[in-house]
């Protein structure tokens, strides 16, 4: 593999060097000149590029292609992404043959964004914004970058590099230099002639064309050099033909091109929350508000409210990273089955704790991997965004449940003294009898029903439930929660503890 390696790596930096030695920065054949006076339309791509933002954009496009734009200015602010969708979105960029694509890096166009950037017919830039540094990193445990094996850092970089050639090819920008923005392999050195002529060459070859009056150019200390990935700024993207000129805004620029702005399609409100709801820290508090909703329903069964949060709450952590691309069917089913072997534990066949140990395993385990992105095409564990993904899963998942059971020892103290809260755990008379004390309340004497009162089950304990209790001369319903899980109506059952809000009873034998 050592020799096979050697072999490959020989090959690649003669290739690169027949392919990048050009005399001048630009291909001899440039894409043919700008028209002006085409309708053109802004469609944003902003923020991390996931599954959702490419469908988001792509449907933009498509949308504006259908009002009549003719040129399509791509404004981009993005750190980068997802590797899968940035390709696609790349990919389908080259082939609008019935539009003319501009890309325009209003704050930054790094990683993915620098993919999506060259892809596009032609590039400008705001001032100040950077264009590059686009290899695929990881991250260690302890949140430091780590190196990658030659192999590994091949099977992660070939398709990206590939992308960026064939940009290259097609639009004429010097392949040597976008390559540089993935690999370190080849670190490249921008020269400069007598002349004032710029050629970006592979690092050993520059010490040759000294001889024939080319020298260091000054001004690319984010281009030159070993340990660099290439990052350029406006005024050397310009210099060395990878963007057309700098300008301050997307108004501006399809005002200096001479193309009339149809349509500004802005992402709306719904795009802007989805992304929003997205964020780790949004979702780890979504998870939060499942459990204690699901806590509440368990322990106070039957009034529909905590029910319906818990609902609510798992439909957002599940479909926000469905919709992004965070999360795929087998992650969504793994959960499913999770809670399935926890209620499974819980109402049928309670004590035992294998089903709710492995259920707790997979619901945990697919939480977290809802956190992480796809990979490059095929399985690689080692990516970069992998591993990220997976560290902010852990993060957002057990720092919810850290933080669900402070806020459920809080509940349970403080709960029945709240306003409307106590309503609901209120314990529900018949016939015309008055209302009770709040459960877990101290009156003169001591708490009904007491421990020790023997009671019928008025509905299914799930473990929770309604039973009918004696009282004075009729007889009172409360909410309760078995201890030994499901039981029928009708069971009887003795008051076995109290626990604030809480009662607890268990079967008579």
């Amino acid at each position: 593999m050592g020799s096979h390696m050697k072999k490959l790596n020989v090959g690649v930096i003669a290739i690169l060097a027949a392919l990048f030695l050009a005399p001048r920065v630009r291909a001899e054949s440039p894409p043919a000149p700008s028209q002006p006076g085409q309708p053109a339309a802004i469609v944003p791509l902003v923020g991390e590029i996931d599954d959702y933002s490419r469908d988001d954009l792509i449907k933009r496009i498509e949308k504006a292609k259908a009002l009549g734009a003719k040129a399509i200015i791509v404004s981009i602010d993005s750190p980068g992404g997802m590797v899968t969708s940035s390709m696609e979105i790349s990919r389908y960029l080259k082939r609008q043959s019935d539009v003319r694509t501009i890309a325009f890096v209003k704050e930054k166009a790094y990683s993915g964004a620098a993919m999506v950037a060259v892809a596009c017919d032609e590039i400008w830039m705001a001032p100040d914004s950077p264009l590059g540094d686009c290899t695929p990193i990881v991250f260690n445990t302890s949140g430091g970058l780590e190196a990658l094996p030659d192999t590994e850092r091949a099977k992660q970089e070939s398709p990206v590099v590939d992308e960026f050639l064939d940009s290259a090819r097609r639009n004429g920008y010097s392949p040597l230099l976008l390559a540089s923005m993935v690999s370190l392999k080849h670190p490249v050195n921008v020269l400069q002639s007598d002349k004032g002529e710029l050629r970006v060459v592979l690092e050993a070859q520059a010490n040759p064309l000294a001889k024939d009056g080319w020298k260091q150019a000054s001004g690319y200390e984010s281009v030159d050099g070993p340990g660099k990935l290439v990052t350029v700024y406006p005024a050397q993207a310009v210099a060395l033909g990878l963007a057309k000129g700098q300008v301050a805004s997307e108004q501006a620029l399809a005002s200096q091109l001479g193309d009339p702005l149809i349509a500004d399609l802005t992402p709306s409100f719904g795009d802007e929350l989805v992304h929003l709801l997205s964020n780790p820290l949004m979702r780890m508090l979504m998870l939060i508000v499942f459990l204690l909703s699901l806590n509440i329903a368990l322990h106070a069964p039957g009034h529909g409210a905590a029910e319906a949060v818990a609902l609510v709450s798992l439909g957002f952590l599940l479909g926000i990273p469905l919709l992004t691309g965070y999360a795929t069917w087998w992650e969504v089913g793994a959960i499913f089955l999770g809670l399935g072997l926890c209620a499974f534990e819980i109402f049928v066949f309670p004590g035992h704790f294998v089903s709710l140990i492995l259920g707790s395993l997979l619901v945990a385990g697919g939480l977290v991997m809802t956190f992480v992105p796809m990979g490059l095409p095929g399985w690689l564990p080692s990516a970069a965004a992998t591993w990220h993904g997976v560290q902010n899963g852990l993060l957002a998942v057990f720092g919810a449940l850290v933080c669900w059971v402070f806020l459920s020892m809080w509940l349970r103290r403080y709960l029945p003294s709240i306003p409307y809260f106590h309503k609901l755990i209120l314990t529900a008379t018949s016939g015309n009898a008055t209302a009770l004390p709040t459960l877990g309340s101290k009156p003169p004497h001591e708490t009904w029903p007491f421990i020790g009162t023997v009671g019928v089950a008025a509905t299914d304990l799930r473990p929770g439930g309604s039973v009918q209790f004696p009282y004075a001369d009729t007889t009172r319903t409360s909410a309760v929660v078995s201890t030994a899980g499901y039981l029928p109506q009708g069971a009887k059952v003795i008051v076995e503890e109290i626990q604030g809000s809480s009662v607890r009873v268990r079967p008579v034998a």
